[in-house]
């Protein structure tokens, strides 16, 4: 206890020897003008961090318009082919992948998530494959996997024979509900 006394009686003393030598007004004006520069060192750091922000936003999108330049350089538009996956809602099929072969090469697979198929039954499209095939005859191969009752290992697949080096190609693949039967029909249509 005594020594919270000293201690008290040393910095009452402190504040009296200020006011007595006329420092202690300058003493309070020096602390709040430090209160200020906080305040003002404050707002500089918010603005350098909006600023950073910007350019790092300019900076994704100078990386994206690169990437969309450097894929035009690379894919000649006579060479180039984009296959687009689009399903028509179907109370009986659940879409889960889709494989898609160039001249029985692989060139494209893609497992569905909930969000991508709801999407796909409110009329979107999915872009299974956008790349350069040579000049020439091909043929894609489609094979789609789902669930229907009573089969939840449902398979089918679907040929189309096409000719590139005319053009951008775009092929449509169609996932619809089947007319006669419950299984879902798979139709690769090529648009010219």
């Amino acid at each position: 206890m005594k020594k919270v006394n000293i201690m008290w009686r040393q910095f009452s003393l402190f504040w009296v020897g200020l006011a007595s030598l006329g420092l202690l007004i300058p003493a309070m004006a020096y602390a709040i003008g430090e209160a200020k520069g906080a305040v003002a060192g404050t707002a500089r750091f918010v603005q350098l961090d909006a600023d950073a922000e910007r350019v790092l936003n300019e900076m994704v999108m100078l990386g994206a318009e690169m990437v969309a330049l450097e894929e035009a350089r690379e894919l000649p538009s006579e060479t180039r082919l984009l296959v687009l996956v689009t399903v028509e809602p179907s109370p009986f099929f659940q879409l889960e992948t889709i494989q898609l072969q160039i001249d029985e090469r692989m060139a494209s697979f893609h497992q569905y998530t909930e969000t991508e198929l709801a999407a796909l039954q409110q009329g979107g499209s999915h872009r299974l494959f956008w790349g350069n095939v040579p000049a020439g005859q091909h043929q894609l191969t489609v094979s789609m996997m789902g669930r229907v009752p009573k089969d939840p290992d449902f398979q089918r697949k679907s040929t189309l024979v096409m000719v590139s080096g005319e053009g951008r190609r775009v092929v449509e693949l169609r996932v619809a509900p089947g007319k006669s039967q419950p299984f879902p029909e798979m139709s690769l249509k090529e648009w010219k």
